[in-house]
This record gives structure tokens, C-alpha cells and sequence, in this order.
């Protein structure tokens, strides 16, 4: 008689133990999955991006990116505009977390290269992949996301000129592009979360 009243008891405390384990109802609010952001930093440094990630099962994350990108120097300016596709792993399980990822892209453009006080316009074309670490921020809808990566870099340059000074111009900027085949990919953006 003793043993069902010990296994009721059991049973009893355990089921209003775990009572709070079960699924949250269906008014409780949801972690967004989708975050829209702009860089700031194009601004200043030239290299404007409007990212797009959607987040899955709390921890997936797909990025869609379209980059556009102005350089100048002493030897040359270029103007490039791409796009990029990613992956990101959040740790947290959610928007407001520090994430690792990797990232593919390609741009295509175009720019002026100056050799021997001649300028000579080029076709430019990068091909790039990156691992990085980052951190998303939210505060309430807006969020801030902030991103370091180093990966492979592919450059290539081509004269538009069929004169023998563009291919030694082509070919000088390919060597120097193939020298240091590094891409380095950054975030700082500004974003809504929904």
C-alpha cells in the first residue's frame, strides 16, 4: 500500500516540476529571424554595403550582401560593385549573439591606373572568400553588427587600351594584385531587426 502512495507522490512532484518545461504559448513574443543593415562607414572610407541575413532554427544564418566600393591613390581609382552570400553560425541561439562565418564574393568594375605619368583605363574583377567572427547587438528593433574576417583574394585587371603602354600597365597591376592574394572582409553597420 505504501509503494503506489511513494510512486504517486514521485509522479505528482515531478509533473509540477517540469510544468514550466513545456511550450511557450503561442502570445509569447518571438526572437526576429530577419535583420536588414546599411554601413555607415561608406562615407568615410568608400565601401558602401546593405546586408541582408535570415536567421534559421534560432542559429542558421544566410547573408545576401550588395557592395559598392570607390578607391583612389596616388596611382589610380576604381569603382566596383558586387554582391557577396554567406553563412553565419550564432552561438546564442538568436539575433543577439556573437557569430563565426564565411563569406563568398565577387565585384566587377572598372578603374585608372597611372605608369609612367600615363593613365590607362582598366576592367577590374575580385573573387574573394572569408572566414570571420562578429557580434550582433539588438536594442529592441535596431541592431548594430560588427564583423573582422581574413580569407583568399583573387584581382584581376585588364586594359581597355590595345596599346602596348596599357598591356605593360595591365600587367604591372596584375603583378602587384598577385602578390598579396588577401582579402580582408569588415562590418559596421546599422540595422532593423523584425
Amino acid at each position: 500500500m505504501k509503494l503506489p502512495i511513494i510512486i504517486l507522490s514521485i509522479a505528482t512532484a515531478s509533473s509540477t516540476a517540469f510544468a514550466d518545461d513545456e511550450a511557450p504559448s503561442s502570445n509569447a513574443p518571438t526572437d526576429p529571424v530577419n535583420s536588414i543593415n546599411a554601413s555607415p562607414l561608406g562615407v568615410a572610407f568608400g565601401n558602401y554595403a546593405l546586408t541582408y541575413e535570415r536567421l534559421l532554427g534560432g542559429q542558421h544564418g544566410l547573408v545576401v550582401e550588395g557592395i559598392v566600393t570607390r578607391s583612389s591613390g596616388d596611382d589610380g581609382d576604381s569603382t566596383q560593385f558586387g554582391g557577396a552570400a554567406g553563412y553565419r553560425w550564432h552561438w546564442r541561439g538568436r539575433q543577439n549573439s556573437g557569430f563565426l562565418g564565411i563569406m563568398f564574393a565577387q565585384g566587377f568594375g572598372s578603374g585608372e591606373v597611372s605608369v609612367n605619368g600615363m593613365s590607362h583605363d582598366m576592367t577590374v574583377r575580385s573573387t574573394t572568400i572569408t572566414g570571420n567572427v562578429g557580434k550582433r547587438w539588438l536594442f529592441g528593433p535596431i541592431n548594430v553588427t560588427v564583423r573582422a574576417g581574413l580569407g583568399y583574394g583573387h584581382y584581376t585587371a585588364k586594359a581597355k587600351e590595345d596599346t602596348q603602354e596599357a598591356k605593360d600597365a595591365e600587367k604591372l597591376m596584375n603583378d602587384i594584385l598577385a602578390f598579396l592574394p588577401i582579402a580582408i572582409d569588415g562590418e559596421l553597420s546599422v540595422g532593423y531587426t523584425f
